[in-house]
């Protein structure tokens, strides 16, 4: 059983140790005391230093924020060994980046999973950097399998993956926010509109991957000629929906790309 250690005990990396915890032998490094006394009563896992972390697993994922990515890197320098492997979960770090900071031929992957991590229904984008091997990419796969799906992609796309599937919650959960609000505008308690949308979002996206049929036609199932379905989405095609989205995803990448290292 491959040896992980976690370094970064926040949102991502718990959801990553919830997921891996039971296939893999964990270690975390988490700075803060009341994260660490957490992570050791849900997950039974007690919080070592950087330095034993390093030392004693033979893959590495870095969960800190982007913030305090550098000094990790530093603290690690002269650490990290040839025969481990570097995953690297930070926005916008490129692994040329990591590989030129580390100072050595390291093996890094670069991966980009999103927030429902938090209860087993992640994508994940996946890339190699220059020296790790498919079977590197292939351990990183069956990590974050564990916590949802995963792609692998060229880091070219990364940017984009950022875009659409890493910041992609955030507009659901808007739309989510917004259609409640409009519920609840023609009288509905707010809890049903909570479970209305939930459940509708929920059972649409089911349907979406259970079908195998395309949203267009899923779309065109559901709307009737001259129906309330086509009433709405007249208001949302005038408003221009999937234009505003196009510009959206590519105000994402453009900023997902000038945070880039």
């Amino acid at each position: 059983m491959s040896k992980i250690g976690i370094i970064g005990g926040g949102n991502m990396g718990s959801a990553i140790l919830a997921g891996i915890g039971r296939k893999f032998t964990v270690r975390v490094c988490e700075q803060d005391a009341r994260r660490a006394g957490l992570l050791k009563r849900r997950f039974g896992v007690k919080a070592a230093d950087l330095a034993t972390v390093a030392a004693g697993s033979r893959i590495i994922i870095l969960a800190v924020k982007p913030q305090n990515f550098d000094e990790v890197l530093g603290r690690l320098r002269g650490r990290v060994r040839q025969d481990q492997l570097i995953i690297s979960i930070a926005a916008g770090i490129t692994c040329r980046y990591i590989e030129q900071r580390s100072g050595q031929r390291i093996r890094v992957v670069r991966a980009m999973p999103n927030l429902p991590a938090q209860v087993g229904e992640a994508v994940t984008g996946i890339c190699p950097g220059k020296f790790a091997t498919s079977a590197d990419v292939k351990t990183a796969r069956q990590i974050f399998n564990c916590i949802g799906k995963t792609v692998i992609v060229d880091e070219r796309l990364m940017d984009a993956i950022t875009a659409v599937s890493g910041s992609g919650p955030g507009y659901i959960f808007y739309f989510a926010e917004c259609l409640e609000k409009a519920a609840r505008s023609m009288g509905l308690s707010p809890t049903m509109a909570r479970e209305l949308v939930t459940q509708t979002l929920k059972g649409s996206a089911r349907l979406l991957e259970r079908s195998g049929e395309g949203a267009d036609v899923l779309r065109g199932r559901v709307t009737s000629k001259g129906g309330t379905t086509q009433a709405a989405l007249a208001v949302l095609q005038k408003h221009k929906m999937g234009k505003i989205l196009q510009q959206a995803l590519a105000a994402a990448k453009k900023r997902a790309k000038e945070l880039s290292k």
